[in-house]
């Protein structure tokens, strides 16, 4: 006994300074990783939030010092400087001037880039707390946009939550509420380090789009029908997510018109029946629809012109021309492949809509939230020009990463996941956000 005891002395003296501060901070963590635990779910959403916003704050704030030369400042910018460059410009100019009453018309008499192509909830509130509080609105737009994301983390949380349970329940297994919970915190996790997360705390308004997008769709899977109103509404307004949200609630209703109707047969007057209890349903669809007018609806309204809004986005396309669903993607695989362009980004859709239709996706999400992910694909693949702020425009599909998460439950592959996120985040900062300068002029906007 006398040996062993002296061996072991002798192995752990062995140790080197490196190989003990290492032990150390095992210790230190897995104790912090057993008090978190203890924590109410709110505080722990919370934290991973805030330490999602952190990583990217250090972030920005390191590329910002690298900054030599921009339209906004000639030189290094601070991390208040750096967070309302680009797209902030505008909304900043909504919110101070409104929007114009004359579309602005360029050299060859098109309708130039100008504020209608932006949506105005987000101005509007930045608006009204400067005037509340007197700050300016550099300050307060970053932080509206901070704390939306903040109760955008919890609600999706809760919405994650919620599809973890409705898996167990479709699979009739009960995994318990502690794998709910930390299946959904590691989903908002790498929701919240994901490549394109910092843009949750610049002067853009993805955050609250985010958060009224979440709760709508929460809402949505929880068939509150007429408390999701409100949130569609907002979400309207503040990004342009009402088309595919009003398709998804729309088809939703079709999905559940149906099931009823199923029910029912061969009962006489099923069809009716069916329609009678899914009435609320179907006007709350025709509701979510309508809201995503209202904005184009507007803009006709102050400038006179029917498609104000319209040939305002067709402005940041190349030469301001109209273009036909689907053909924008096809063009841009062109320009950047050559004859193979259309043959793989074929493959690489093929693969995306495989990946849709895969047990995991299937079984992770609820049919409402499936049905979401499809709409807004769709959408995009129809109306949008992809270009390099098209990664930032795919934040919407943020339910994604629950499935991700749901493939394998090792916390090494999970920790992966979220990590992957945070180093995108340095090339999507460094690459787009910062300012460089093109041969042509202007640079690739992120």
């Amino acid at each position: 006994m006398q040996d062993n005891r002296s061996e072991g002395q002798g192995s752990a003296a062995t140790l080197s300074t490196l190989d003990r501060l290492s032990l150390r901070l095992n210790e230190i963590a897995l104790r912090l990783a057993l008090h978190f635990g203890r924590w109410p779910a709110a505080v722990q959403v919370m934290l991973v939030y805030l330490a999602s916003r952190i990583v990217s704050w250090f972030i920005f704030s390191t590329v910002g010092l690298q900054q030599t030369f921009s339209p906004w400042k000639q030189g290094a910018m601070s991390y208040g400087e750096f967070v309302m460059m680009w797209d902030a410009d505008w909304y900043q100019k909504i919110s101070q001037q409104g929007y114009p009453q004359t579309l602005p018309l360029d050299a060859n008499g098109r309708v130039a880039q100008n504020e209608w192509a932006f949506y105005p909830l987000y101005p509007l509130l930045a608006r009204t707390l400067v005037t509340v509080t007197g700050l300016p609105y550099e300050t307060v737009a970053p932080a509206l946009s901070l704390l939306a994301g903040f109760g955008a983390a919890w609600l999706l949380y809760r919405l994650f939550r919620l599809c973890c349970q409705r898996a167990s329940d479709s699979l009739g297994t009960d995994r318990g509420e502690e794998r709910w919970h930390t299946t959904a915190l590691w989903a908002v996790a790498a929701v919240s380090f994901c490549g394109v997360a910092p843009v949750l705390q610049t002067g853009y308004a993805e955050s609250l789009g985010l958060l009224f997008l979440i709760w709508t769709l929460l809402y949505l899977v929880q068939g509150s029908y007429t408390l999701m109103l409100v949130p569609a509404l907002f979400a309207a307004l503040t990004r342009p997510v009402g088309v595919p949200l009003g398709a998804a609630v729309g088809m939703w209703w079709m999905v559940c018109w149906l099931r009823d109707y199923s029910a029912r047969r061969p009962q006489r007057g099923a069809a009716l029946a069916a329609l009678g209890t899914t009435g609320w349903q179907l006007i709350s669809a025709v509701m979510v629809c309508a809201f995503a007018f209202i904005h184009p609806a507007h803009a006709w309204l102050v400038t006179g012109r029917i498609d104000a809004y319209t040939a305002t986005e067709t402005a940041w396309r190349a030469g301001g021309e109209h273009v036909l669903p689907f053909m924008p993607w096809v063009h841009q695989s062109q320009h950047y492949l050559g004859v193979a362009g259309p043959l793989v980004l074929t493959l690489l859709l093929l693969l995306f809509f495989a990946g849709l239709l895969s047990r995991t996706v299937r079984l992770s999400l609820p049919l409402p939230l499936l049905l979401w992910v499809w709409s807004y694909t769709l959408y995009m693949l129809m109306f949008f020009n992809p270009q390099s702020s098209t990664f930032r425009l795919l934040l919407p599909l943020f339910a994604l990463y629950l499935p991700l998460v749901m493939l394998s439950s090792s916390r090494a592959y999970r920790g992966l996941l979220v990590l992957s996120g945070a180093a995108m985040q340095f090339g999507w900062v460094g690459w787009l956000w910062h300012w460089k300068q093109l041969p042509g002029g202007g640079d690739y906007p992120p």
